[in-house]
Order: structure tokens, then C-alpha cells, then sequence
């Protein structure tokens, strides 16, 4: 009988604590190691925020908490919000063309070879509906790296390579996710704020929203505006809150152009916005999220051996004030990883009970 009393005490205890626990940022955790686990991811990082602060940070393998890691595609946002900062100071406009937003640089480099390149706006580049097929700067790079290093930005030389070319579609009848409109907006955010575009997006938007420790990549400045930063985890889930409802670093102007799917859809009730994909919900302000990847070898470059593989992912879901970003190692491909690692740490998120 004793036996028994105690059997029932001890299945008692853990069933009160099992689902605690799964109620708890631990389920979040569990959720992100057994994904990586599944898909072979070695090393890489985590870092959970409710309400904007950080209440767990963890890392695997080579990876070390509070270590800067390059972010490749989830640069973009940083852009977006950099653009959406001058336009709420009025120093452009979503409707600004490019013949505007660059005149001194296109009387500096010359002019495109496509006049309907001039007439591409803001807008449209912001949402990957500039006409660009979405390879533009892949061959030119390889090129460029053999005999320059990527510890520059060479916004103009990345330029010129898109001056002698034809759109691959009319601006604004197509969506094709491109790093060569993001790497244009980083030369519109030079000429307009007349800085470089790394201190101005410092200043203007990194620094005030606690990224302190946020810098370009030294080894691949080259990439700057569609793939060069790097900051620790917690510093990029502290910038992701500026997708937050009434979050400053956004004004009336631009929050309600990025909440607008007008001429943004890319399908199932989402569309593209300030470098991020975004869905409106009724509580929240909508949930946000990107993947970033970058895998590249070139043993023969300018700056010696170029070799990565690595793969980021961010995700804020309004309704629970919740930011993730997870980095890991090797990069994963698109498809089902992706969509299971989204699912997992949603399903987590939405099961907490009690934040820390």
C-alpha cells in the first residue's frame, strides 16, 4: 500500500510539472534543439525576447551566447526600416523614383541603359517589384572578388553593374525576391541622408533600439544593404521590435504603407514590407519574419580563401510580443526545415503561460 501512496505521489509530481514546464520559454528551447537535431544543424544560436527584452539566450556547438553573427538576408530589414526613417523625416517618399533618390549618383556613374530603371520607385523596390530578375549581382561578384577585396561596400561599382542591363519585367507587374533592389536602396539611403549607409543606419535607427553592438561584417562589407550585418542575436530581436505596434522607430507614414498589402502580396494573406514578410492579425499589429542564408567558396579570392554556410531566421508574432532569431550551421536549404522550424517555435511561443 505504502508502495502504492508513493507511485501515486511521484506520477502526482510530474504530472503538475511536465506541463509547467512546456509552459514555460524551456518549451521553446526544447522545441529549437529537437529541430536542429532532426535537420543537422551543429552549431548555432537562439535567442528569445517577450516585450522586447531578452529572457533566454542559448548556443550549440561553436557558437557562443552574446557572440556577433553574420545575418545575411535579415540585413534587409535593417534597410527597410533605414528607408522608412528618411521618409518619415521627409527626406524621401514611397513615391520617390529613382531618378530622383539618385540623380548626383547617376550624373557621377552614369545612367542605365533601361530608362525604366529611372522611373522605379521606393515602393517598389522596397517590395522586390523593381523589375529585376533576381541575379543581376551574382556573376558580377564572383568576378569582382577574384580581384577586389569584400571588405568594401562599393555601392557605386555594384551599380555599374546593373547600368548596362535590361529589366527582366515592367516595375511593379511582378514580384522577385532580388538582392540587387536592396543593394540599390542602400545607395538611395547614402545620397539622401548624405552619410555612409553603415553610420547612418547606426545612428538613425540600430542605436536608439538598442543594437549597440550592431556593425557590417568586416569580411563581407561588400554585401552591406542586402547581407552584410552582423550583432548578436539579442541585438537583432531589440532591432525586430520596431516592427512593434507603436514602436517609435516607425512613424504613422511608413507603418501604415508596411501594414498595407496594396501592391505587396505574395500569396496566402501575406506580403512583403519593410525587408520583411508580414502578416496583418486582428491583435498585435501583425506577425513578421524572414530567412536568411548565405553559402559561398572561393578559394582563389582577392582577400585570400572566402568560405561560409550558415543560415538565420527571425520571426515576431505580435499577439504574444514575442521575437525569435535563430542562427545555425551549415546554411539549410529552403522547404520543409524552414516551415518546421517556424511551425515548432510558434506552437512553443503560443503555449507559454509564464515569461520571465
Amino acid at each position: 500500500m505504502r508502495r502504492l501512496f508513493l507511485f501515486a505521489m511521484v506520477t502526482a509530481f510530474f504530472a503538475a510539472i511536465l506541463p509547467a514546464r512546456a509552459q514555460t520559454v524551456d518549451g521553446i528551447e526544447r522545441a529549437w534543439r529537437s529541430w536542429a537535431a532532426k535537420y543537422g544543424q551543429r552549431t548555432g544560436g537562439m535567442v528569445i525576447l517577450h516585450a522586447g527584452q531578452p529572457v533566454r539566450e542559448v548556443a550549440m556547438g561553436r557558437a557562443a551566447v552574446g557572440a556577433p553573427v553574420p545575418l545575411a538576408s535579415l540585413s534587409k530589414a535593417i534597410t527597410g526600416v533605414c528607408i522608412a526613417n528618411l521618409i518619415d523625416r521627409g527626406r524621401l517618399s514611397f513615391d520617390t523614383p529613382l531618378s530622383q533618390a539618385l540623380a548626383r549618383t547617376f550624373a557621377r556613374i552614369g545612367t542605365p541603359a533601361d530608362p525604366r530603371l529611372l522611373q522605379v520607385t521606393i515602393s517598389q523596390l522596397l517590395v522586390h517589384r523593381a523589375g529585376f530578375g533576381g541575379k543581376e549581382d551574382a556573376e558580377p561578384l564572383g568576378a569582382y572578388l577574384r580581384r577586389n577585396t569584400a571588405q568594401r561596400t562599393a555601392f557605386d561599382t555594384q551599380l555599374k553593374w546593373l547600368l548596362p542591363l535590361r529589366l527582366a519585367s515592367a516595375p511593379g507587374t511582378r514580384n522577385t525576391y532580388s538582392n540587387a533592389g536592396y543593394m540599390v536602396l542602400g545607395a538611395v539611403i547614402e545620397e539622401a541622408s548624405g552619410r555612409d549607409y553603415e553610420s547612418y543606419c547606426k545612428e538613425a535607427v540600430l542605436t536608439p533600439l538598442g543594437a549597440r553592438n550592431a556593425a557590417l561584417d568586416p569580411a563581407w562589407r561588400i554585401m552591406a544593404s542586402y547581407g552584410g550585418w552582423r550583432m548578436p542575436l539579442a541585438d537583432y530581436g531589440r532591432f525586430y521590435q520596431a516592427f512593434a505596434l507603436g514602436n517609435p522607430a516607425l512613424g504613422p507614414v511608413s507603418r501604415a504603407w508596411m501594414m498595407s498589402p496594396d501592391g505587396k502580396r505574395v500569396g496566402g494573406g501575406v506580403h512583403y514590407g519593410l525587408g520583411t514578410f508580414v502578416r496583418p492579425t486582428p491583435v498585435g499589429g501583425g506577425n513578421f519574419w524572414h530567412w536568411g542564408g548565405w553559402t559561398y567558396t572561393m578559394p582563389g579570392a582577392y582577400d585570400g580563401p572566402l568560405k561560409a554556410s550558415y543560415s538565420t531566421f527571425a520571426v515576431r508574432w505580435g499577439a504574444v510580443d514575442v521575437n525569435i532569431v535563430v542562427s545555425n550551421e551549415p546554411a539549410l536549404g529552403e522547404g520543409s526545415g524552414q516551415n518546421e522550424l517556424d511551425g515548432a517555435l510558434s506552437r512553443a511561443a503560443g503555449a507559454v503561460k509564464s515569461w520571465p
